[in-house]
């Protein structure tokens, strides 16, 4: 818990330092921490992305072969989950999804990073058109759920998207960011330009299975 508070605080002072550069607006603060933060877990995050493209293209090319195994064992669970697993084995491929232990590794960061920018929105102050970055802003929700769409949809995932799933992305974001402060919606927005800059950069540059 101390550990978890103390990164908090460095966080939120580091917001409240980069807007003293920023001539004391706190939303530049927000803005330059969260874009901080998401270059430096980038390289991490693109080395986490290309294992699970690996992972999921040579899912693909098995999946005939899973396929024949359940349909000729179906009726044997013991045989299936035997044959299914001497053939990942096989072919290297882990059930576990890969960069799931790192991804993971990284959400403390981000949910620290989310509670600083919270304490330092709620303080308030104007932003471009934003009257007070600490009351939801439309402008702005509506901004980062079209964002988060794109974003959503030109994932680098070795299988497109489901059309569905995205548009239901989109529309929790926008529910969720109407009812939170702008400063946050600032930060998710930082966020997601970064997770779509790294799926571009995953993309120019695909793993291969």
């Amino acid at each position: 818990m101390w550990l978890w508070t103390q990164g908090v605080e460095i966080l939120r002072q580091s917001i409240f330092a980069y807007a003293q550069v920023c001539h004391g607006n706190l939303a530049g603060g927000i803005l330059i921490v969260t874009a901080l933060a998401r270059l430096a877990l980038m390289p991490v995050g693109i080395k986490l992305a290309r294992a699970a493209l690996v992972q999921q293209r040579a899912m693909q090319r098995i999946q005939p072969e899973l396929d024949r195994i359940r349909r000729t064992h179906e009726r044997n669970p013991r045989k299936l989950a035997e044959e299914t697993a001497r053939l990942m084995q096989r072919e290297d491929v882990s059930i576990v999804p890969a960069g799931t232990f790192g991804t993971a590794a990284q959400v403390p960061v981000w949910l620290a990073l989310y509670a600083a920018v919270r304490q330092a929105a709620a303080l308030g102050g104007r932003f471009l058109w934003i009257a007070d970055i600490a009351r939801p802003d439309i402008v702005l929700t509506l901004a980062v759920t079209a964002l988060t769409l794109v974003a959503t949809r030109s994932s680098g995932a070795a299988a497109p998207p489901n059309q569905m799933l995205v548009l239901l992305s989109a529309a929790l974001t926008a529910i969720v960011l109407s009812k939170m402060a702008a400063g946050v919606a600032l930060y998710w927005g930082v966020s997601t330009l970064g997770s779509a800059l790294q799926s571009f950069i995953v993309r120019r540059e695909p793993a291969r299975a």
